[in-house]
């Protein structure tokens, strides 16, 4: 299986700006924002975007740019509300259930240390 098959089966993002999730009214503790493709994020580039680091109020989102790694998003800060999914010109941001994320990253932390 390959990697995109993994991500695909446990994070399935939808594509167009229609599929993506509306603002929410409250925040949902459920839901977290996520860079749903790391290669999409124009910073990666050397592009000066920051406008998903703007919108977020709660301060959940860094841009990573000595690494080149364009937007990280600190889970245990994102409170869900999707402020910054509409701001992203290449829609490189989703929400995504909070126990996917907490999972994908276990799995990541895994690969990593055991090679």
């Amino acid at each position: 299986m390959s990697r995109r098959s993994l991500f695909s089966a446990v994070l399935p993002f939808a594509s167009g700006r229609d599929a993506l999730a509306p603002r929410l009214e409250q925040p949902c503790a459920e839901q977290v924002a996520t860079v749903s493709s790391a290669n999409a994020c124009v910073e990666r580039h050397g592009v000066v975007c920051r406008r998903c680091v703007e919108a977020c109020e709660h301060s959940a989102i860094r841009i990573l740019a000595r690494e080149k790694l364009g937007a990280a998003i600190d889970a245990a800060a994102c409170t869900g509300c999707g402020d910054c999914i509409p701001v992203c010109p290449v829609e490189a941001i989703a929400l995504a259930p909070r126990d996917r994320i907490e999972l994908v990253s276990e799995f990541a932390n895994l690969i990593v240390h055991n090679g």
